[in-house]
């Protein structure tokens, strides 16, 4: 018995320079916002959108990317301290980014209107994302107020606003067909 292949639920075809532009729009993105946020760059938006817009591989891309980049921002320009623990964090991020990835990618098959698609992979990722990093502290150092519910509405916040800026600009692109081709359908299609 021959394997089914799951037609996406996404939109259409993605134009061919679209996905590379996009992992530099995302790769660009992490580096302005770590810069900006520092300790608070928004992985969640920059995931859950990436899942959604791109086809999967370049989400992974754009994820990788983003992470690598902030690693970059944060250790040769914001001089993170380079310790153990603090190189630990790093990975727990990257891991907490890919786990808002994959979350998202699987609300992917569960809804085929974008709009509660975007919505339930931004909620899904963020509970991800903030559940691989409080589980990284049974294992590495973090301080007391690091989940109280202030910071943790800062960075849903700083997410969400990321995610409504980043979907802006994509369908700013998309409405010009300047990146994305010719489609019927939604703005973000």
């Amino acid at each position: 018995m021959g394997r089914r292949r799951r037609r996406s639920r996404r939109r259409g075809p993605v134009a061919p320079g679209f996905a590379v532009a996009w992992v530099v729009v995302i790769s660009g993105a992490s580096v302005a916002l770590s810069l900006l946020f520092a300790c608070i760059t928004p992985f969640v938006a920059l995931a859950a959108v990436s899942a959604v817009i791109l086809p999967r591989r370049m989400a992974v891309t754009a994820v990788l990317l983003a992470w690598l980049a902030n690693q970059m921002v944060g250790y040769l320009v914001l001089g993170y301290p380079q310790t153990w623990d603090s190189y630990a964090w790093g990975l727990a991020i990257g891991i907490a980014a890919f786990a808002c990835l994959a979350t998202a990618l699987g609300v992917l098959r569960l809804s085929t209107d974008l709009t509660v698609t975007m919505a339930g992979a931004f909620l899904a990722g963020f509970v991800a994302y903030e559940g691989a990093l409080f589980a990284a502290t049974a294992v590495l150092p973090s301080g007391e107020g690091a989940f109280s519910a202030a910071v943790v509405a800062n960075v849903l916040l700083i997410n969400s606003l990321a995610a409504i800026g980043l979907i802006c600009l994509h369908a700013g692109a998309a409405a010009s067909r300047a990146l994305v081709a010719r489609q019927p359908g939604t703005v973000l299609s």
